[in-house]
């Protein structure tokens, strides 16, 4: 409406961008404002309680001080400071939640923030005026809890549904959504596993953005490592050089904890990676990389022992040598071989392929460079049995692959066997069918001679 009292039914695209970025830039500073004001009344009550403590120092053994320490003790005991703290801060989490986008001037606009961003109808179809839209109604959403529960599903929607070209929206999004994760982490988890779907975006940029997003979410405890992180795994062997050297710098960090979150996740990446139809060197090349994290000789048995039971569950035999490459990567130590022969019936039947059996081969070679005599004896026996077994798999897949063939071949005999019968078949029927009819005229000529007869 304007001065005059006259109405406006449309507006100018840049009028309503500038609008909504006044909107949210004000809202994030009334948000600012709020909490100055608890730090304010928090460093108050500090300073007061402060000075109470040095007027009882100065007026130590006299009446007054006394009287001081009992009312400290009374207060301490009835938790009336943080009574207080606690009343204080409730009140700057309602006016936050209620008042500046609830109740306020800036929360009568809200409606039309959200149905601009939806744009159901595909009314709004500028790249400005939707980046600005999505941008305040971010920033609105980082005040309240219930707005942000409440909108989240069309913040991921929008994300979704941007223009391919508009990458600025889409790593402006990324980049709120982890401020949004930073700020309501409960509210924000189930909506993780979509942010990871981030570091598929076609954008060099957008992909850049949400890795930093999601390293500095995960290196700052703000949201689990779960097995989600096979997507940072990919960006291993991304086109942008920087992507690549950030997820290096994430998993490097993971690998100095003391729990070692990369030990705990690798058999879960292993299998997810070999299941994505990632290409062989690619595969090879993150693993080969994410292997080398793991140095503890303890977490390396319970990864060849993890490994060894995942190599019977694989669907495919390209899948087995990818197992058998992951444990070719491993430092094995006496007792890690040791685990390996104890787990032999386990990868037995995969050893008539070439790849798996070139990889226990490399470890085989490998064990034999640091292993004592006595163990050398049982490295060489166990050579042996993968020998033996790699012959005995290799004859009965020939046995198995001749059978087969044999069986073609008797099922294309059969089907040429039929086709050829099909035609003598029908020269029967039509035999059959030739000799009825002249059975048929015969009595017809009998029957008329008879009536000739009478006659």
């Amino acid at each position: 409406q304007e001065f005059d009292g006259s109405t406006v039914s449309h507006c100018s695209t840049l009028q309503l961008s500038r609008l909504f970025f006044v909107l949210g830039h004000v809202a994030i500073k009334l948000l600012v404002y709020t909490e100055s004001i608890s730090s304010a009344v928090r460093r108050g009550n500090a300073n007061k309680s402060l000075k109470r403590q040095e007027s009882v120092a100065r007026s130590h053994g006299t009446k007054e001080d006394e009287t001081l320490e009992k009312e400290d003790t009374l207060e301490a005991e009835l938790g009336i400071a943080a009574e207080v703290e606690a009343d204080n801060e409730r009140k700057v989490a309602e006016i936050s939640e209620k008042e500046i986008v609830g109740r306020g001037l800036i929360g009568i606009f809200a409606p039309m923030l959200v149905r601009v961003v939806g744009n159901d109808d595909g009314q709004f179809g500028s790249m400005i005026l939707m980046q600005s839209a999505t941008l305040a109604l971010c920033k609105f959403m980082c005040i309240s809890v219930s707005f942000c529960d409440k909108h989240l599903p069309l913040l991921f929607t929008t994300l979704l549904k941007a223009k391919a070209e508009d990458t600025t929206l889409r790593a402006n999004t990324v980049v709120a959504l982890g401020d949004l994760a930073f700020r309501f982490p409960n509210e924000f988890e189930p909506y993780t596993p979509r942010l990871y779907a981030c570091l598929r975006d076609p954008s060099t940029k957008v992909r850049r953005h949400a890795l930093m997003v999601l390293t500095h979410l995960i290196m700052n405890d703000m949201i689990k490592v779960k097995g989600q992180v096979c997507e940072i795994a990919l960006c291993l062997n991304d086109v942008d050089a920087r992507i690549q050297d950030l997820s290096r710098l994430l998993f490097h960090e993971l690998s100095k904890r003391s729990n070692n979150p990369v030990y705990n996740l690798l058999p879960d990446i292993i299998s997810q990676l070999s299941e994505m139809g990632v290409s062989r060197e690619e595969f090879r090349g993150i693993v080969g990389f994410m292997l080398g994290l793991i140095k503890k000789e303890r977490q390396i048995e319970m990864l060849v022992e993890k490994l060894c039971h995942r190599i019977p569950k694989c669907k495919s035999i390209p899948q087995k040598a990818d197992m058998a490459f992951c444990l070719s990567q491993l430092k094995m130590s006496e007792k890690s071989i040791k685990c390996l022969l104890d787990q032999f019936r386990l990868y037995k039947d995969a050893l008539f392929d070439s790849d798996v059996m070139k990889h226990f081969k490399v470890i085989v070679a490998r064990a034999k460079k640091f292993a004592k005599p006595e163990m050398k004896e049982i490295i060489d026996e166990w050579e042996t049995k993968l020998d033996e077994q790699g012959n005995a798999g290799i004859e009965d897949n020939q046995a198995g692959e001749r059978a087969k063939q044999a069986k073609t071949k008797s099922a294309k005999r059969k089907k040429s066997r039929g086709s050829r019968r099909k035609p003598a078949k029908s020269l029967s029927i039509q035999s059959s069918n030739a000799s009825v009819q002249s059975e048929l005229d015969e009595s017809n000529e009998f029957e008329f001679d008879d009536k000739e007869n009478l006659s």
